[in-house]
This record gives structure tokens, sequence and C-alpha cells, in this order.
């Protein structure tokens, strides 16, 4: 909606910058223009005329621009910087309007908090109550105190009820920062100093009496509100999480009563917060390293045993401080313009990462996001220099913050700072922290950062490093994936994500000591588990996070708190792909002891002493390789079973293997590793060894690669002599010495590569090779190609045909003579440039990246497993899928880089699922990495603007999508169709539809055996037709193992048969034969990987099924509907597929 509304503005504003620039017109006029060509470097000159005037009139002449000193590299960028931070304005100004609170809403509430404090004021006193007096005030079936844990039985205290010495509007809707995704309004009532005593901070006292507040509060609240028209419910909440602080959540009740006060409508409600008053207690003794929680333990000297009470004194703390945290954000507030736009900004990108000041949600919300700012514009350096400025835009501000948490660590070290409104010391960052997340208020000796966890820290300052990295992208438009796109789903988030069931006896086991530390069993078990797995794990994982299961922190005034406790935890991991499947856990040399003695005392009986290969004698660790789970996995139930509980292992759970188990199993190695592509690379180079050193009357200069297999990413993985392997031929682009003699005839150059090939055929005979010519129709209107076939005596297929320097020439020659023929003409040479020009770069930069990405591989070949089970895969060249699979790992954006399958495979439907590509290229920059390659090697930005201008071209023309769909981008095709030129629309709409449904399923439902088997089962109901085959049972021979089967029982494969033709899918053949009859009619869909229950599906193409008139070479049968119209015969059409089938044909369902 946002870019909607900035499109005119966003055009103008770039319009100057792009006019001049030398765009890329249609694919065939390429021959005219390449990217990396010397036009293109003029257009670049062209740019740096515009924005670079002075220095142009310095440049000698014809080459400067590969001398850029690095000055003018850095001019360039900050141009590029502040042309892309004032379009980011725009959209924020945009974002901002829609965001705000609507005025009516703002009314609304206002009246309703008039009311709401004349009702407070009317509330009466009460005095000097025993606690047994207390209980018997209230109706224990209709409210009861939320006493804290643990409830008190005898107090020498009394409780009493004095009107609040003040009430104030606080939280983001008192600094009016709120937004329209903000659901609650905060209001402190500070309770009087006169119901304290100097010791309250001790053992909950000071808790028992706010406790007792509220509860009173509520109890006079309900009748009074029922008579002054204001209908509400009220509920008990634990505000942020935090257990020890319960307040009021007064919920509207819609009635029908005109003169009631209803705010339903603007979807807020009101905490009522019973607040402590500022400074009634000593600050020094609720330090974090205090205790103030007094329990009986087997020491004589009990102040010495007790361990500090961090949380329970940042609790006290924090709720002191309500309305003093306020005036001190509102003092900044007049001093800085942009102070609340950015506060806005920095909730809306919290709240898409999952984060608020909750305790389970990070502990890291909108008021910590905005003293962090305010802090920062008073200091946060190491010398106590400013970070942010007054003057900055919300925009700045908010940058400014993102890369504070980005490039500082506040674990490590610690910003300490001073809230004293008009105190003029500067905020510091010190370098020796406390192993906690803290920014210390040195003032009121308050931790803001109390309710963090060391994993939720980590998580933020991940994200925060993500989202600095996509501010700085002067390259594309960031908007969207940093403040629009939501991206808290765990499997998204997460490479592995466990859940763990805690069984009660360990929840038993919780002790009092234990208790007054974390409060929770919830705080405890997060912590100690979070101490094992990372100290287990180490290196192999780059986050541990940790979170309870959700449950509801509100709940009805008549229970003293939820029933249900947490018991279920997500442990989400992020992996690190060079560490995470290593065989060894190596510890400290032999000559450490006391490490030694850790060592083993942690790892128990796997720990082992091993000599390594460099001499070296280490403790380790040995873990076995297993198909059914990651090793990450295996070592988490390990040290979860010696140190949590015993057997808890069998209560952890993951559903990693249910996508593991849905790629083909290879009869030699497994589904994940490279190894049998790694067999078939070393083939290959074996064979291209071979070929170069062959007597030919020209000699082979190279032999490029050009198939899925050789570029790690065939369905099947390739397995020695598996001929019936739909990818079994690998094709190759042969290319000889550099000649003038070549014809300069498209046919007749194609019989002289006939020739050559022949005699490579010829002399291959000597050798341990067979081979033999093929003819390839892949090209239109070209039949004398011809291909080498040649089998391997490692058992392997390979297929290559003849490029040489004058063949791209040659058909651009064509394209430039076709005349009226143009738009066939550009096909072929489209089909031809695929064919062995595309081909070659796409599998280099693959293969590179492949071998980078550890996940990639496995990850794009469930994704074509996903679209052969929904008759998709056929429709889709390899190279467009891979492309699709290669986003999630170059550009991941807003999630992280996938390390593990299901994460990948997960982030390629939830990408095609959002995706419009009617009006948003995909443009991918396929370089290693996003921040640690050179920049010559990343997409610059006049490349990326000629790509999009292509796009822009092709909609303008086909503003639908009718002809074009899917338009994918890079360097090595800045056209953005030579892979997707021939997807038809409903092919395109229905991977839309069917990526919708899948993520759809999981995001609902979750992950399970049952929901990954519906999503890969096939919706053949909405076929108009669907042929059942005898196929025959080729999955052997396909080098897979068939189901339900052991490895040692199946033969291997040692040889190739007689005739290979006869280990052919001939279902592929009959599809095949269906398509060249009938592809301008049907559209038919077919499994390409071999299996028994094979099936063709045929949809009618919608236009042809229209009553049309009469006339000669119509293009398929028809039958007469009336005197002048005829229509399609289904009848006589059905009966010609049957009649090609034979005994193919098991039997044809026809959609009613």
């Amino acid at each position: 909606m946002v870019k909607r509304k900035l499109e005119d503005s966003i055009q103008e504003s770039s319009s100057d910058l792009a006019k001049d620039e030398t765009e890329f017109t249609s694919f065939s006029d390429r021959e005219q223009e390449k990217l990396n060509g010397e036009e293109h470097q003029e257009s670049d000159d062209d740019d740096e005329e515009e924005e670079e005037e002075e220095e142009e009139q310095e440049r000698p002449s014809k080459k400067p621009k590969k001398q850029l000193s690095a000055q003018d590299v850095q001019v360039a960028r900050e141009t590029a910087e502040l042309f892309k931070s004032n379009i980011f304005k725009l959209q924020i100004d945009e974002l901002l309007k829609e965001i705000k609170i609507k005025d009516t809403h703002v009314v609304k509430i206002e009246k309703v908090l008039h009311r709401l404090h004349d009702l407070i004021s009317q509330i009466p006193e009460v005095n000097d109550l025993t606690l047994q007096q207390v209980e018997a005030l209230f109706n224990s079936k209709k409210i009861v105190i939320p006493f804290p844990d643990p409830k008190p039985n005898k107090l020498n205290y009394k409780f009493s009820y004095l009107p609040p010495e003040d009430v104030s509007l606080v939280g983001s809707f008192g600094l009016k920062t709120a937004t329209s995704g903000s659901n609650s309004i905060d209001i402190a009532l500070t309770m009087s100093k006169k119901l304290f005593q100097a010791k309250d901070y001790l053992n909950y006292r000071a808790l028992y009496k706010r406790a007792f507040y509220l509860t009173y509060l509520a109890n006079q609240l309900i009748p009074l509100s029922k008579k002054n028209n204001l209908p509400i419910k009220i509920s008990y909440h634990y505000l942020n999480g935090d257990v020890l602080n319960p307040v009021l959540s007064l919920q509207s009740i819609e009635t029908d009563n005109p003169e009631d006060l209803t705010f339903s409508k603007t979807k807020f409600h009101i905490n009522l917060i019973a607040a402590l008053p500022f400074g009634i207690f000593e600050y020094k003794k609720l330090l974090p390293d205090k205790n103030c929680i007094r329990v009986q333990t087997d020491q004589k000297d009990d102040t010495v045993a007790l361990p500090p009470t961090p949380v329970y004194n940042s609790s006290i703390l924090s709720q002191t401080a309500y309305d003093y945290y306020l005036k001190y954000l509102y003092t900044i507030n007049k001093t800085t313009d942009g102070f609340k736009d950015a506060c806005m900004l920095g909730r809306l990108w919290l709240q898409q990462r999952g984060f608020s000041s909750d305790v389970n949600k990070g502990g890291f919300g909108h008021f910590e996001f905005a003293m962090l700012m305010s802090i920062l514009l008073n200091g946060g350096g190491i010398e106590g220099n400013k970070i942010l400025l007054h003057g900055f835009s919300s925009y700045q501000l908010f940058k400014g913050v993102v890369k504070y948490l980005a490039t500082m660590d506040l674990t490590e070290g610690y910003v300490s700072f001073s809230s004293l409104i008009g105190e003029k010391t500067s905020a510091v960052y010190k370098s020796q922290g406390f192993q906690v997340p803290t920014i210390f208020d040195k003032n009121i000796k308050l931790n803001l950062l109390w309710k963090m966890s060391k994993s939720s820290y980590q998580q933020l300052q991940i994200k925060a490093r993500e989202t600095l990295m996509l501010l700085n992208d002067v390259v594309k438009d960031r908007f969207d994936s940093i403040l629009l796109q939501n991206s808290n789903f765990s499997q998204l988030k997460y490479d592995l994500v466990c859940n763990l069931t805690i069984p009660d006896k360990l929840v038993e086991s919780f002790n009092p000591l234990e208790k007054i530390s974390f409060i929770t069993f919830e705080n405890y078990i997060k912590n100690k588990l979070y101490i094992i797995l990372k100290t287990a794990l180490g290196e192999r994982v780059s986050l541990v996070h940790i979170e309870s299961e959700e449950i509801s922190t509100t709940f009805p005034i008549n229970k003293r708190k939820p029933n249900s406790s947490n018991t279920c935890f997500n442990i989400g991991l992020t992996l690190n792909a060079e560490e995470s499947d290593k065989l060894v856990t190596k510890g400290p040399n032999n000559q450490d002891t006391e490490a030694g003695l850790k060592f083993r005392s942690f790892w128990g009986s796997k720990a082992q002493l091993r000599r390594f290969k460099d001499g070296t004698i280490q403790h380790c660790v040995v873990w076995t390789s297993t198909t059914t789970e990651p090793i990450v996995l295996t070592i988490m139930k390990y040290v979860l079973d010696i140190h949590l509980y015993q057997d808890i292992s069998s209560n952890l759970t993951s559903d990693t293997t249910h996508f593991s188990n849905k790629l083909p199993v290879p009869l030699s190695g497994n589904a994940i590793t490279l190894t049998n592509f790694t067999a078939l690379r070393n083939s290959f180079e074996q064979l291209n060894k071979i070929m170069t050193g062959l007597e030919l009357p020209l000699n082979v200069k190279s032999i490029l690669p050009g198939s899925s297999g050789l570029r790690y990413t065939s369905l099947v993985q390739p397995i020695p002599f598996a001929v019936s392997n739909p990818d079994f031929w690998n094709d190759c682009i042969l290319q000889f010495e550099t000649s003038t003699r070549w014809p300069d005839e498209i046919s007749t150059l194609e019989k002289t590569k006939t020739a050559f090939l022949l005699k490579i055929h010829e002399v291959l005979k000597q050798t341990n090779y067979s081979s033999f010519i093929t003819k390839d129709d892949s090209i239109p209107y070209n039949s004398s190609i011809s291909l080498l076939n040649v089998l391997t005596p490692e058992g392997y297929g390979f297929r290559f045909r003849v490029l040489t320097e004058r063949d791209e020439v040659l058909y651009l020659r064509a394209v430039d003579n076709s005349g009226k023929t143009k738009a066939i003409v550009q096909d072929v040479y489209l089909k031809f440039n695929a064919k062995y020009l595309g081909v070659v770069k796409h599998t280099r930069t693959i293969s590179v990246l492949a071998q980078h990405f550890h996940s990639y591989s496995a990850t794009v070949r469930l994704f074509k497993q996903w679209l052969d089970s929904q008759l998709l895969l056929t429709h889709f060249n390899d190279e467009l899928i891979e492309l699709i699979a290669i986003k999630p790992f170059v550009d991941p954006s807003p999630y992280s880089i996938p390390h593990s399958i299901e994460s990948g495979f997960l982030q390629i439907l939830n990408f095609l699922a959002s995706w419009n590509w009617k009006q948003d290229p995909l443009i991918l920059d396929l370089v290693k990495s996003t921040a640690d390659d050179k920049l010559s090697d990343k997409l610059t930005i006049q490349a990326y603007r000629v790509i999009q201008s292509n796009f822009d071209k092709i909609r303008k023309l086909d503003p639908v999508g009718l002809k074009t769909q899917l338009f994918i981008g890079s360097k090595d095709d800045p056209s953005g169709i030579l892979w997707s030129n021939e997807i038809t629309l409903p092919i395109a709409t229905r991977l839309t539809a069917l990526s919708r449904a899948a993520i759809n399923l999981i995001k609902t439902q979750g992950i399970s055996e049952s929901n990954l088997d519906l999503i890969f089962t096939p919706a053949l109901h909405d076929y108009d037709f669907v042929i059942h085959l005898n196929s025959s049972d080729l999955t052997v021979s396909s080098g897979i193992l068939p189901p339900n089967t052991f490895k040692n029982l199946i033969q291997p494969l040692t040889s190739f048969p007689e005739d290979i033709t006869t280990k052919y899918d001939l279902t592929q053949a009959y599809f095949t034969e269906l398509n060249n009859k009938f592809g301008n009619t049907i559209i038919f869909s077919i499994k390409k990987s071999p299996c028994n229950d094979n099936v063709i599906c045929g949809l009618f193409i919608p236009d042809h099924l229209n009553r049309k008139k009469f006339r000669v070479n119509l293009g398929y049968n028809v039958k007469p509907d009336s005197e002048e119209s005829v229509i399609i015969n289904k009848d006589a059409i059905y009966d010609q597929i049957k009649i090609m089938g034979g005994d193919l044909i098991k039997s044809i369902d026809i959609k009613k």
C-alpha cells in the first residue's frame, strides 16, 4: 500500500537520474549491447557526468573508469546513499501516516480515560487490615488477590488502600508514540508512600501490599463502572510477562445502550498499574547482585549463602519508575524533532521480528528502544561521545540505534548513563561487562535490559546486523524487508527447531534457592538449557534461542494466577554450516589437566583421548553420522540426558527428518551429501583430460559443463550405470581452437560440427569409452544439429554439443535479415543462447554457490521433488528452478541465510507465496555472500537499473503477464526471460497458488509428517482428465532405493545394459508425443522422476473451449455446434489419446 502511494513521487525523484542511462533492449537485440561491454561502460560514464561534473573535466579520455580512486568510489557511494535515504524518507512518511492512530479513536480513548479517572477518585479508603481481614473482605468465588508465589500465610504488617498520589498516562500512549498496531494503554496509579515501610522491599512485602491494592481497586471499579455507563470487563494481566507485576486489564464490552461509553472499536485495552512510589526504597539495596528474599538454608549464616535476586530487585525498581522514565523521555522528545517518529519505526521494526518488552518475547520492546535512543543522544560512545545528534531525522535516528545494536556488544560490555533530568553527565560504553545484557542507570541502579537473556540479546544483535546491511544496500529498495514484512515464524527464522516437554518430576525439583534467583521455573529452565546447549554445541551453532510455548498472561480476577504453567519449550538453532556436521567435538590438549577434567566431567563416558594428524593429543568426543537425524540433534539428546534429566531426550522432538525423508534415497551414499555429485565431477574431469588430448584436425580447447548433475542440483543423484535417471545424460559444450575456416551458413556449419563429432567417435573407439551420435531437436528450425553421447567406464553419460565462434554471429545475422518473421527467429536465437551460452554461465555460477552454501544442493532438490509431486517440474527449466531456489541464499531478507533443508525449502515457498510477479521482478545478485565479496563481484546500481528497465518494458507491453510471467534477472541474464519464456499463465498462477496453500498450512497447523505428506500430494481433481499409466518399475535402474527396502538387499549396478534404450521411461516418451500432438490445445503434466503410479494430467486451454466460427487450420479437433460455429471435440481427442497410449494406459478419469 505504501509503495502504491509512493509510486508517483518516487518516479519523479528517480527520473532525472535514469533518463540518460543506456537501457537494454529486448533479448533479440543483445548483439548491440552487452552488460559488461563498452556501451554499458559508456552508460556508466554518462551517470558519472550527471553526478560528478567536476571530476569529468579532469578525466583524460577513454579509460579513466578502471582507475577510479577510493575517494571517487566513496563520493559515488555517498550520492547513492543520499538518494536512497531520500526515497526511504518518503516511504517512512507514508508509513507513519498509515500506522498513526485515528483521531476519532484518540478522542474516544480520552473520554474513557477521563471517566475512569473520575471513578478512581470515588473509591473509598480502607485502613489497617490484617491478612485474615483482607481475605474475608472479598468473595473468593468472584475475586481473588493475585499474591505472587509463595502465597503469604502469616504476616505481621497491615494492608490499606489510600487514594493514589498520582494518576498518570504512561507508556507509548503517554509519550504519543503509540501506533495502530499497539493494543494497550498504560495508566500508572502511584500508591501512597504512607502504605510502605523502609524494609518493604524485602520478602515480597511491597508486592503483597500492591496485590491487595489492585484487588481492592478492581472490586470497587466493578459496581462503579456499571453505575457510570462504562461497561468493562476486568481481568488480571502480567505486565510484560513479569509474574511479580500483575495489573488490571480493562476491556470494553459492547452493549445496546447508546448512553454507554464503549471503546472496543479502537481495539485498545487499558492497563491499570499500581505503581510503587518513586524513591521509596534505597536503591543500592536493590542492586542486581544483592539478595532481597530471605529463605531458610542449611548454612548457619543465611546471608552469606543466599544467592542474589536480580529479577526480583529489578522488578521492584522498575515498578517505581513508570512516570519517572516517561518524564525523562518527554524531555528528550522536546529537544529532538525526529524522536517520536523514530520510536514508532523502532516499535514496528521490533514487532515484525517478534520482539517486545515481554519476557518471553525477548524483553526488548518500544520502551527499551526509546531509552537506548535517548541515551545515544547523550553519549553512548567508548569515551562518552554522542552517537546520535538532536538534529537527526527519524530515519537517521532509527538507523543509528540499529547500527549501535549491531556493532556494540552489551553483554561483554555495557552502557552506563544517568537518567537524572538536567544532569550533563554523558552516557559511556564500558568494555568490562557483566556477561548479561546491560544498560545501567546509575541514578536509580536499574539495568534496563533486565528482562533480556543472553540468548534473546544475541538474536536481537543478529537481526540488527541483518537490518544494517539492508539499510546500507544502495542498489535495491529494502523498505519492505525492513519494516513491512513479518519475519517471526520459527521454522523460517531458525535452521533447526526442536520441542522439549519438561517432565513433572523436574518441575518438582525446583528448589527454593533457584526460585529466589529466577522467580519462575520457566526462567530457570531456559537459563539451564541455554548453558547446557551452548557448551555442548559450541561453534556448531551461531545462535541458541529458547522460548516457552505461548500461554495467556491474562487471567480472570477469581484466579490467583493462570491455570496452566509452561512445561513445553521451543529450541531454535541457527547452524554454522562449516562446523555443524563435524563428527568430532575437540576439547583441550592432554597437558591441560584442569580443562581436561572439566571436559570429561561435562561429556561423561563419551569423552576420550585421541592423537590427531598434526601430532597433538586432545580430549574429544566422536559422533556417529546417521540418516535419521543431524549430528546436532544427537548431541542435544545426549547432553540433556546427562545434565538435565535422565531419558529426557525421548521428550525432545524435531521435524527435520520429515523433510530429508522426502528426497529420493540413492542406492549409494545418502540423500543430503554431495558424494555422488563429486564422483560425477571426477568422471567429467577425467573425460575432459582425454578429450583435450585427442589428435584431431582442430584441438579441443575446452569442455564446459552444462547439466544439473554437474552443478549439484539434479533431482535424482547421479549413480553409476543408472540409465533410467531422467538426468542421466549430462550436457557439455565442446569448443575447438579458433579457426577462420568454419562455414558461414548455419546448416553447413552444423554438418561440419557433425563431422568433427564423428571423428571423435572414431578415436574414442580405441579407448574404454563408448559413444554414439544422435540428433538434437532442441533448437527450432535447425534439424542438422548432432550430439555425441559418451558412456564412461565409471558408469556416467555425457552429451556433447559443439560451439564455435561463428554460431552466435550467424544466429544474430539471421535475426537482422528475418523481416516479418523476426519474432520467430528471435525465439530461435533465445533457444540457442540458452542451450549453448546461458547454460555455461549458469552452471559456473551455481556450482560455485552450491559449494559455498552447504544446504543449497539438498534444498533445491527438495524443491524440485515438491514441484514433481505437484506435476509441475516438467513445465520449468532446471535453470529457472535453481535460480528461484537460490534466492533465500543470496537475498534472504527478511530472514537469515538458511543452513538446513527445512529452513531453505520453507523460505522458497514463503517467497513464492508472496511474490507478485506481475509487478515485481526477481533480480538476483549471484555472489557468495553479502559482505565479504569484492565490490566488483556485486550487482552495480547501473546493472540493476538496466535489468529493472527490461522488466518495465516487458510489463508495458504485457501488463497482466499473459505472455511473460516470471522475470528473473541477474548479471548472467540481464534480459530476465532466458529461462522463463516458455512458461504459461496457468502454470505460473498454479505455482503461486500451491505455494500459498503449502506455507499457510505450515504456518497455521505446524509441521508434521501428515501435513508434509499433504503438501507433497498432487491435487488431481483440478485437471480436466487424468490418465493412469501402467508404468515399468525403473526405480533401481534410476539409482533410487525403492521404499521400505534395505540397501544391502539391492544388487548394485555394475554395467550398462546392451541396449540402454530398454531402460528408458516409456511414459516420458508418451508424454512428449502427447505434447507434440495436442500441446496447442491441452496443458499436459506428469511426474519427471520414475514411479510405479505415474499419471498424465490434462487441462484444456480455456480459450479453446469456447464456440468459434469454423475456419480451415483451427489447429485442433472440432465438431459442429450450430450452422456457423464449431466446438472442440473432446471425445475424439480422448479416443486419439487412448490409441496413442495403447497398453501404457490403465484408465482415464474424465472430470464431469
